[in-house]
């Protein structure tokens, strides 16, 4: 039967497939049909209804309608349209004319629009249940074409459209429950909503439909049940999906949740036994036969399996790759299952013991199927291994192999590695040495051990000359032995001086090997060996000691055919090789040197530091012609004899103290030897009876406890003494307290002097009735002999001196350098710290020979200056009158270098009413 336009049937069929049971529902569907059976059966009233729009853009056309004929208007008793009652057939859009009954219209076909409200693309987009497929039209923005059903063979896209399963094959452990999805797939590309499926298992399958999708519904949909029904646990109705739907499976983690877009549905199959369960899905509004039809095989498999998880492995070793196969209950292993390794890529293994790229394994009774990898001989590296894993399920039951599963792993193999670098000049001269550096590092991610470096096959008129660190000589070959390298350290070196005999082009080799490891490789330097027109040898020592002098010679020879001037050699040391009262770099200028003429320079260092000690000599001719050389020196610390022999500690003072008085003890530290001393610390131990209340300023200084005191004096230069003063206070009488002073550096040096002094009870006189007593046994107390020392002599009279000029040149120097000037003023000041005169002061001023007292300024002071030594060292400053209590004399002397290096200005002080004397120095450095 065909429908004729705006019947209440046709009309019904258009709100229906416009809109569809997504948006109004069967409920509207209803509707729509009693109004128009209402409109028929109110009699021939005229009664106008929304006309209908078939453009598919929206249900009615605005400001038109479709009129319903009554039996009055037009006679008869027929549904009502005028289509059927006769009269023109009006275009849709049209608002009908009323006709006189008797002349009806004949019926014609009705009039569609030209073109669709929507236009598909040229190649619509595949369904894949995710992008084209997740949303229907109205929903992603698009207008869909709709028109009505059957009336010129246009089919809906249910009609038209394909259905489309996924999984299409899946293995899954028994027990377990699989979700096989569906979706209609319509003509236009896109999921189709509340379209039926029907969901079949076949009569050989195993297992049985758990639960059918369709059943979820808009709220404004519900009084409509459901059309989804499972029937049996082989046949089932389904419904596509209205909306998006999560499926969870009730675990707490969303892992293993699903999501279905609008226009899918789904099954959930389960199987208690092993086999196969084929099922079919049928969707039956699908016209066409070969598109309303798919299926999904589900292999039920009674077993539960890992593959090997990637790992990592030692190069050189083989590797167990195991899979594990259990039941699924967790009974144990399952026995005969077929396991397939096959290495697909990274870096180069085998499996052993075949050495082939596959292996294959049975699990055993604890279900266990083992293959063994390993990196092929000879190349044993870092890197990884891909090993895919197939898991297959015997043969049972009659049925074939199962792979149940197809996964990689990985292997990362974990290997030690050798590089090597030999470093070296493009050219060196004829005999002349020259330095190779060669490097050995690990790029590995384990640990080489025994690394051993040699050279190989060495010239024979290559000489060696020395090396850091020193090799072991067999014969001809050197060999270094480096011990273990952790893999990414920094490269170890080894510096090598050579020489070569033969002129041309001179290869040097080295390899690095580990037989630990097998591990073996090798480089070579190229040097060309030419003759410079300037030839430089160096002799000399190679080993010293610290604060030895050691001397080597620079021979300059003439090796071209004509005569060289203005020849200029520089020797540039480092800080470990010191010069006496010279820095760096020493400069030796030749005039002419005349056709293989050798002149031989001496250059003197004094050794400052332990260890590897180079310098390096540089010599320029006028007409451009150059050489260079390099040397070294081993440096060895200075045996405990030799340190402690260079410390010089002198105490003096310390004279008797009663309660509540103070004694003063002078401590002089002198260098005696040719290095510097560095940080020496003076420890001063004391008695309970005594308490330390005074300390030279400008040192620093900590107390440890009550009865030790550290000193920290700094560096202290050869020839130097570092003077401080101490004060003391009595606390308990104690005719034997004791205070000891002990030197030591961090290089191991120590010198230790003590002194005793007597605490008397208060009120007592300080030394009135004490006896004087001898030195002995490292103690130095109040001295017998007056001119010896001094007994507290900075108690009653004080020196300070201060040297304006630290460094001054030589008077007869020949360098012009206007930073150190050829004289240097010392101030020195006296003091009496007595609450009572002192008289027929006497000031002794100690000059050193490499200094010479040019000026001298008595200030606003009437005295007179004498010398008192023959050979202009020693002069006396004499006042006849008394100096008053806390009263200073200030003196400038002003003095000029006569000889080089560290000279001492020392200025002492004396008086008739005190015993002993006030000593003050200071420092100057004499430069040549």
């Amino acid at each position: 039967m065909s429908l004729q336009p705006n019947t209440p049937i046709a009309l019904a069929y258009q709100v229906r497939d416009r809109f569809g049971y997504s948006d109004f529902g069967s409920s509207l569907w209803l509707l729509v049909i009693a109004l128009l059976l209402l409109a028929n059966s109110a009699g021939c009233a005229r009664l106008q209804l929304p006309a209908i729009d078939p453009s598919g853009n929206q249900l009615f056309l605005p400001g038109s309608s479709t009129q319903l004929l009554t039996p009055r208007s037009s006679g008869g008793g027929c549904l009502g349209l005028k289509s059927l009652c006769g009269g023109k057939q009006p275009s849709y859009g049209d608002t009908f004319q009323p006709a006189p009954f008797s002349q009806p219209a004949p019926i014609a076909p009705p009039q569609y629009p030209v073109q669709p409200a929507y236009q598909h693309p040229a190649d619509p987009p595949p369904c894949d249940g995710k992008s084209s497929c997740g949303k229907t039209h109205h929903l992603a923005g698009h207008k869909k074409q709709h028109v009505i059903p059957k009336i010129d063979g246009h089919k809906t896209p249910g009609q038209n459209g394909q259905i489309i399963m996924t999984p299409s094959r899946i293995v899954a452990p028994v027990g377990s429950e699989v979700v096989v999805l569906a979706g209609i797939c319509g003509g236009d590309g896109y999921f189709v909503k509340n379209q039926p499926l029907e969901w079949m298992l076949s009569n050989d399958s195993v297992g049985q439909i758990i639960e059918v999708g369709g059943q979820n519904h808009p709220n404004f949909n519900k009084a409509v049940p459901p059309t989804s029904k499972k029937f049996d646990g082989q046949y089932a109705h389904g419904r596509t999906g209205l909306k998006d739907i999560l499926l969870s499976r009730g675990t707490p983690t969303p892992v293993d949740d699903i999501e279905l877009v609008q226009g899918q549905t789904y099954i959930s199959v389960s199987s208690e036994s092993p086999g196969t369960t084929y099922v079919t899905g049928v969707a039956p509004k699908a016209e066409g036969w070969d598109k309303r039809r798919a299926s999904t095989v589900i292999h039920w498999v009674d077993g539960l399996w890992s593959i090997p998880v990637p790992t990592n492995a030692t190069a050189g070793t083989v590797h167990p790759l195991t899979t594990v196969i259990s039941s699924s209950n967790g009974d144990g292993g399952l026995k005969d299952w077929i396991v397939r390794y096959a290495i697909v890529g990274g870096a180069p293994a085998e499996f052993a013991p075949a050495g082939s790229q596959t292996a294959e394994a049975k699990s055993n009774q604890e279900g266990q199927a083992t293959v063994q990898i390993r990196q092929p001989s000879g190349q044993f590296a870092p890197g990884t291994t891909q090993v895919r894993v197939d898991v297959v399920r015997p043969s049972i039951f009659g049925q074939p192999e199962l792979v149940v599963e197809s996964g990689i792993t990985s292997v990362t193999w974990s290997a030690p590695a050798l590089t090597l670098r030999a470093i070296g000049p493009r050219t060196a001269g004829l005999d002349q040495p020259f330095n190779y550096r060669v490097e050995v590092s690990n790029p590995g991610d384990q640990v080489a051990r025994d690394v051993i470096v040699r050279t190989k096959d060495l010239d024979a008129a290559v000489e060696y000359i020395s090396s850091n660190p020193k090799p072991t000589e067999y014969g001809r070959q050197y060999e270094w032995k480096l011990g273990d390298i952790p893999p990414g350290s920094a490269p170890r070196t080894i510096d090598v001086q050579w020489k070569s005999k033969k002129r041309g082009s001179t290869g040097i080799c080295f390899e690095v090997l580990s037989e630990s490891d097998r591990l073996r490789t090798e480089a070579c330097g190229e040097t060309e060996i030419s003759v410079p027109c300037l030839g430089l040898d160096i002799s000399g020592p190679t080993t010293a000691r610290v604060g030895e002098s050691i001397t080597f010679n620079l021979n300059v020879q003439n090796q071209c055919d004509e005569a060289l001037e203005g020849i200029r050699l520089i020797a540039r040391h480092p800080n470990g090789l010191l010069r006496p009262g010279k820095s760096s770099p020493a400069v030796y200028d030749l005039d002419q040197l005349q056709f293989n003429e050798t002149r031989t320079l001496p250059l003197t260092f004094i050794a400052q530091s332990p260890g590897t000690q180079c310098f390096d000599v540089e010599i320029t001719a006028k007409n451009g012609h150059t050489s260079n050389a390099k040397r070294c020196v081993e440096v060895g610390d200075l045996s405990q004899q030799q340190l402690e022999s260079q410390i010089g500690l002198e105490i003096s003072g310390g004279r008797p103290a009663s309660i509540g008085g103070e004694t003063l003890v002078s401590i002089a530290v002198t260098n005696r030897g040719n290095t510097p001393l560095s940080n020496p610390v003076l420890t001063n131990r004391i008695s309970s009876s005594l308490e330390p209340t005074f300390l030279t300023d400008g040192y620093n200084h900590e107390f440890f406890g009550d009865d030790e005191l550290a000193v920290y004096l700094g560096q202290i230069n050869p020839g130097e003494t570092k003077r401080l003063e101490i004060k003391y206070a009595g606390k308990i009488v104690d005719g034997d307290a004791i205070s000891e002073y002990t030197v030591t550096t961090p290089l191991g040096a120590k010198a230790t002097e003590q002194v005793k002094i007597r605490v008397e009870p208060a009120g007592t006189q300080p030394g009135g009735n004490v006896p004087d007593f001898e030195n002995g046994g490292g103690t130095i107390g109040i001295p017998k002999d007056p001119n010896i020392g001094a007994a507290n002599p900075a108690a009653d009279l004080e020196v300070k001196v201060r040297s304006v000029s630290r460094n001054i040149q030589m008077l007869n120097s020949d360098q012009n350098n206007p930073a150190a000037p050829k004289s240097a003023d010392f101030e020195f000041v006296v003091t009496n710290n007595r609450r009572t005169p002192m008289r027929d002061v006497d000031i002794t001023l100690n000059i050193p020979p490499s200094l010479k007292l040019t000026d001298f300024n008595f200030g606003s002071t009437n005295l007179d200056l004498v010398q008192r030594s023959d050979d202009f060292t020693q002069f006396f400053v004499r006042r006849c009158l008394e100096l008053r209590p806390g009263e200073s004399l200030t003196f400038l002397a002003t003095v000029t270098g006569q000889q080089p290096g560290q000279a001492e200005f020392r200025v002492t002080a004396a008086s008739t009413d005190m015993t002993g004397t006030a000593v003050g120095s200071d420092v100057v450095m004499v430069a040549p």
